[in-house]
């Protein structure tokens, strides 16, 4: 089963399609976005590769985004007062 079995997860987990895994993981892994960590059998497995600038900014964006959203989230919230009458 091999590769199949580990795109058929990530696949499943991102909602793009395996052909297009195929074609886009050696991409980026030869772009250093992702790296091999290690193989179990014939699969493949990997993770981000936080030493690299494009994930770094894709890390400190996300960071930032979350950290905006969450603060709109507070603001825009309803303060909710029990009646107790």
């Amino acid at each position: 089963m091999g590769l199949r079995h580990v795109f058929g997860e990530l696949a499943e987990a991102t909602g793009v399609s395996y052909r297009t895994l195929q074609k886009i993981v050696p991409l980026l892994v030869k772009r250093g976005i992702i790296k091999e960590t290690r193989e179990v059998g014939k699969a493949k497995m990997y993770s981000l590769n936080f030493d690299s600038p494009s994930v770094k900014k894709l890390d400190e964006f996300s960071l930032a985004s979350d950290t905006e959203f969450a603060e709109k989230g507070r603001k825009q919230r309803p303060l909710l007062i029990a009646n107790k009458y």
